[in-house]
C-alpha cells in the first residue's frame, strides 16, 4: 500500500529533544549496575555523612555522564545538592569556580564564600572531561575547604589520575570505575529504547533500523547513535516520507562524515 505523503504539519518526531546531546532518559538500559554502583558512593551525604570520591573513565559515548546525572537527579528527590561542570566548556580554575559559584546562587566565586554558601550541608561536585581541566587548584581548594562532600571525576583517558599532582591525589583518594564498551546487542536495546522516545510507531523501515544498528554498533558511540537518528528522520522528513528509510540513513551518514 502506497502511504500519502508527510503533510507540512505533521511530524515522524514526537519528541525530537529526546536526541539531545544533554537529554537524560528515565531508563539507561545496561548501566543499572554503574548506577548502583554510583548511589552507593553517595549514599553517606544522604545520612549527613561524608562520601568517597570517584574516578570515572571510559570511551566517549558509553553513557557515563548520563549515568551520573541520573543518579544525581534521583538522589535531588531527597534534598541532595549536586554541581555539575564540564570542563571542556570551562578549563580554567577560575571559570569553574565561577560555574560553581553561579550553580549556587552566588556572584563572588571565591572558595571562601563557597564555603560559606555550603556550610555542612553535604553536597556532590561532578567535573566532567576533567582532564581537559588546564590546572587543578580549584580541586584543592574544594577538598582542603568543604567538609561533607563527594567529588566525581570523569574522563576519557584512564591514566589521568596517575598523572595528578601527588598533594591533590592523596587527597583524593579516589574509587576507580570503569565503563565497559556496549556489546552490539546492547546498542540495539538502547537505540531502540530511545527511539521509542523520538518518534511515533512504526516510522522506521527494517533496513534503516539495520544500517543504523550496524554503524553504531561500529563505533560504539550512543550519542553520534542519537544524532544519526535524528539527521535520518529530518531527511525522511524533507522527502515527506512517513518512513525513515535506508537511504536516509545513508544521507544522513554522509552529512556527518563530512561534518
Amino acid at each position: 500500500m502506497r502511504l500519502t505523503p508527510l503533510e507540512k504539519d505533521e511530524s515522524l518526531f514526537s519528541n525530537i529533544d529526546s536526541l539531545a546531546p544533554d537529554f537524560v532518559p528515565k531508563l539507561l538500559p545496561h548501566r543499572e549496575n554503574e548506577q548502583k554502583e554510583i548511589a552507593n558512593v553517595l549514599a553517606p551525604l544522604l545520612e549527613d555523612k561524608p562520601a568517597r570520591n570517584l574516578f570515572i573513565y571510559g570511551k566517549a559515548g558509553i553513557g557515563k555522564t548520563h549515568a551520573v546525572k541520573r543518579v544525581l537527579e534521583d538522589l535531588s528527590e531527597y534534598g541532595l545538592l549536586s554541581v555539575f561542570i564540564n570542563c571542556w566548556l570551562y578549563p580554567e580554575s577560575k571559570e569553574i569556580l565561577a560555574q560553581v559559584a553561579k550553580h549556587l546562587g552566588m556572584v563572588e566565586p571565591s572558595i571562601e564564600k563557597i564555603k560559606q554558601r555550603v556550610q555542612a550541608r553535604p553536597i556532590v561536585f561532578v567535573f566532567d572531561e576533567i582532564d581537559q581541566a588546564k590546572e587543578l587548584s580549584f580541586l584543592y581548594a574544594l577538598l582542603e575547604e568543604i567538609p561533607k562532600k563527594s567529588i566525581i571525576l570523569i574522563s576519557n583517558k584512564p591514566e589521568f589520575i596517575a598523572y595528578m599532582d601527588e598533594r591533590i591525589r592523596s587527597r583524593l583518594q579516589p574509587q576507580l570505575m570503569e565503563f565497559r564498551e556496549y556489546t552490539q546487542e546492547e546498542v540495539k536495546d538502547i537505540l531502540r529504547e530511545r527511539r521509542k522516545y523520538a518518534f511515533y510507531e512504526e516510522t522506521w523501515s527494517k533496513e534503516a533500523i539495520a544500517l543504523l544498528e550496524e554503524k553504531v554498533a561500529e563505533k560504539c558511540d550512543i550519542r553520534f547513535g542519537l544524532l544519526l537518528m535524528r539527521e535520518a528522520g529530518l531527511n525522511a522528513e524533507k522527502d515527506a516520507s512517513r518512513i525513515v528509510l535506508k537511504k536516509h540513513v545513508e544521507e544522513a551518514l554522509s552529512k556527518l562524515s563530512s561534518s
